[in-house]
């Protein structure tokens, strides 16, 4: 081993002197030293894409055995022996259809689509998984009623006796599939919280001058059962008991109900426990007042009446057991409690959240059915994914359209307003950032729902960190390897817990000797492990941030786009302390990509559309010489404020298409893919990024913006977000019709007023004329005609008349 480090050493100084070669030898100078430093095949082959690993055993020692194909080839190792990374594996192992329950027959139930995949994941790559869920219409539903019977409750009870048709009535407005089961509980028969005066002990409601059950912590009455009936006869014949103290051993029954079998949960069912009380509860610590100082073991412990035997022995359980329990059986609660208690329940709900619903009880129970149909939609509506990926090196973050048709995907594992025949498309990204081990094995991850857990998406993932060597090759080989260690790929590897040059050296032992430590220096170095790690039996255990041989080289950038170290596996590799980027790929983490593919708009030729340069596969736009100074916008740079969207132009038929539901989803125009969705009323989400169009058709205009998709195989996306039409309506008529009645009336008045004003008008000239008329007539009297004869007659009394006989 220790010539091997030196024939490195020595590849390593000569690859240094054509350093200053030109750009095409310094890339394939850090491409060597991605590979070279590995000791091992695993190792070796997940440093990069491009490196091999000879397992031949008697290959020549001064050669690395981790390099490219071309050098292990001209060093003389043979095809067949030359190890190289495994294909990548994707399969589709079952995919049933989602299904609704049929027949009664819950195991047809299909919620998940697909169930099991088989697929393989390398050191910094990341792999998408797309699947779909539905809730199932008419799934099974367990109910079993948890009842507080101490003497406050007295009338409840009564209550839900009476409820019997509108409980089966309303539960079939639920689900076609119910069953029933009833228990009750109260308080620890013991000292403080119930009397042990032997006559109280009998009758605990003597004080009530009324008869009473002995007090009990919890009782089983009825398994769950699809027979209404027996349900109300249990609780009709269910007797209520007393207790000291205003709180209760609900969270102890609770935990017997979800342990016991004797219950009967059935696997397949959405499992729901309704609790109604009006007191307090007892939590992990209350007990050890009375004696009850043993921890709460989470077990069954009925005896053969249903009685909770074990309350004097075990201690309440804590709100983490209860959580854990919940959680491991799928169990939801409602919690029916009454409005002076209510607050205390709602804090218990913040701690157990994902399985609890709170809901105000009337003091008589009168509202029970009303709560339980509420908490019941409550559960429902909610879709929540979890997996076990925590207890491996594969990290996974969940997107979701949470239902809506056409809708953007969003970080989300929690779906709320779920409804039945809705269905939720979701995408899981898949990292595996690094090798904890490098073998090759398998991690098998469950994907489920937490509310119910039945339906799950196996993932069976092939971690390729190491390599699939033949044993028969290495059966000669076996022989000739020290104590302690075993031939692996062509190379003696050390056992577990020993390490050093022949394997001599245990690692937990602290001492190591000097030839020892020597290993862990770099040439012409005096310190071990270059100061950044520590030196353990021969070999240097790194410090974070630190990698190599010597721990000599610190680790690479990680891009900010995906967090993977270089880019991930496609992108580039890391040596000593610099990314080494893949073709079409640049930047110091390999996260700029350097072809102009992404900067070319669908239907055309030219890179940002002739007003820009792509940096990093995006458009940054500038001013045109070609045309009065203006800023041009867009993902390709294609519109500005004083000219026309190409892209509009472009898009157009795809839209027109979807509007006429006359093709598929995405369509190809112009060698590009456009994906349309409808998504009303939402301006307000509109991006500064996104470019706005104007679509008319069929008397309708559509406004909708586009945007550069950041979907696989989708180069745009297109969003209608409006929609103005000048269809005739109804209202529209009536508003028409009354404003051709109001131009009428108000046309008609106003006619009535010209004719009346121009008969006043006349009116006045006649008059006028009329009075000049008569004017001219009193003048003309003034010189008399001589054939004018007067009509006036004067008569004259004589002079001598004597006028006082006429007095």
């Amino acid at each position: 081993m220790t010539e091997l480090c030196y024939a490195k050493l020595s590849v390593f100084i000569v690859l240094l002197l054509v350093l200053d070669v030109g750009g095409q030898a310094q890339q394939q100078l850090f491409n060597k030293l991605v590979c070279i430093e590995k000791e091992e095949c695993g190792a070796c082959l997940t440093a990069a894409s491009h490196c091999r690993w000879c397992a031949d055993p008697y290959f020549d020692n001064r050669v690395p055995r981790c390099n490219d194909d071309e050098s292990l080839v001209a060093a003389g190792c043979g095809q067949g022996m030359i190890q190289r990374p495994l294909s990548p594996l994707w399969e589709t192992v079952e995919s049933r259809p989602l299904q609704d329950m049929q027949a009664d027959s819950v195991e047809d139930v299909v919620q998940i689509q697909p169930q099991k995949l088989r697929l393989s994941l390398k050191p910094r790559e990341t792999k998408k998984i797309k699947f779909k869920y539905r809730p199932a219409k008419n799934y099974p539903l367990d109910l079993y009623y948890l009842m507080d019977l101490t003497w406050s409750m007295k009338d409840d009870k009564k209550t839900l006796v009476s409820l019997g048709d509108d409980l089966l009535a309303m539960l079939k407005n639920l689900t076609d599939n119910f069953r029933l089961g009833f228990g009750s509980f109260a308080d620890k028969p013991m000292m403080p919280y119930a009397y042990m005066d032997p006559n109280r002990l009998k009758n605990p409601c003597a004080l009530e001058d009324q008869s009473c059950e002995m007090t009990y912590s919890y009782r089983h009455h009825l398994s769950l059962t699809t027979e209404v009936n027996d349900f109300i006869e249990k609780v009709n014949k269910s007797s209520v008991t007393a207790n000291l103290d205003n709180a209760e051993a609900q969270l102890e029954a609770l935990v017997q109900t979800v342990a016991c079998d004797v219950i009967g949960w059935e696997p397949r069912s959405r499992k729901i426990v309704i609790l109604l009380s009006d007191g307090l509860m007892h939590t992990a610590g209350d007990g050890k007042i009375s004696g009850s100082v043993r921890r709460n073991d989470e077990a069954c412990h009925l005896d053969e009446n249903g009685y909770y035997s074990e309350a004097p022995t075990y201690d309440y359980p804590s709100i983490a057991q209860v959580y854990r329990l919940l959680d491991e059986y799928k169990v939801n609660v409602i919690f029916a409690v009454t409005n002076d208690v209510k607050i205390h329940y709602d804090q218990l709900h913040e701690l157990l959240k994902d399985f609890t619903y709170v809901a105000k009880l009337e003091s008589d129970s009168s509202n029970i059915l009303k709560l339980v149909k509420m908490g019941y939609e409550d559960f429902v509506s909610v879709v929540d994914f979890e997996d076990n990926s925590n207890l491996g090196p594969i990290k996974i973050k969940y997107f979701s359209d949470c239902g809506e048709p056409g809708g953007p995907l969003v970080e989300t594992t929690r779906c709320t307003g779920v409804e039945y025949g809705m269905t939720l498309n979701y995408e899981a990204y898949l990292t595996l950032e690094s090798c904890t081990d490098f073998k090759m094995y398998y991690e098998d991850i469950l994907i489920s729902e937490s509310q119910l857990g039945q339906d799950t998406l196996s993932l069976e993932v092939q971690i390729q960190c190491g390599c699939n060597c033949s044993g028969d090759q290495l059966k000669d080989m076996a022989l000739s390897c020290p104590l302690n260690s075993h031939p692996v790929c062509g190379v003696c590897q050390c056992d577990n817990g020993w390490s050093g040059p022949k394997c001599t050296c245990s690692i937990a032992d602290d001492t190591a000797s000097t030839e020892l430590m020597m290993q862990c220096r770099a040439p012409n170095s005096t310190r071990s492990c270059s100061g950044a790690g520590d030196c353990l039996c021969g070999k240097c255990q790194c410090d974070p941030g630190f990698q190599g041989r010597y721990c000599q080289c610190q680790t690479c950038e990680v891009s900010t786009e995906n967090g993977l170290e270089c880019g991930g596996e496609d992108r580039g590799s890391c040596a000593c302390g610099e990314c080494v980027c893949a073709d079409h790929w640049g930047g110091v983490a390999c996260d700029c990509a350097l072809s102009n593919e992404t900067c070319i708009a669908p239907g055309s030729k030219e890179v940002c559309s002739g007003h820009g340069t792509c940096e990093c596969g995006q458009c940054l736009c500038g001013l045109t010489d070609a045309s009065p100074p203006s800023r041009y916008s867009g993902a390709y740079c294609e519109t500005c404020a004083s000219c026309q969207n190409p892209l509009c132009a472009t898009s157009q038929p795809c839209v027109s298409c979807h509007l006429e539901q006359g093709c598929d989803r995405p369509c190809s125009i112009a060698s590009g893919n456009y994906t349309v969705v409808e998504n009303y009323n939402t301006t307000g989400a509109i991006k500064s990024t996104d470019i706005s169009c104007i679509f008319r058709i069929d008397d309708c205009e559509y406004r909708y913006t586009y945007a550069a998709a950041s979907k696989d195989s989708i180069d745009m996306e297109i969003i209608i977000r409006s929609k103005e039409c000048s269809q005739i309506s109804r209202a529209r008529i009536m508003n028409v019709g009354f404003a051709i009645m109001l131009c009428i009336v108000v046309a008609g008045i106003v006619v009535i007023l010209i004719v009346k004003s121009l008969q006043i008008v006349s009116d006045r000239r006649a008059y006028a004329q009329f009075v000049k008329e008569a004017e001219m007539s009193r003048l003309d009297q003034q010189e008399l005609n001589p054939i004018y004869k007067s009509p006036i007659s004067q008569f004259t009394m004589p002079e001598g008349y004597p006028r006082d006989k006429m007095e």
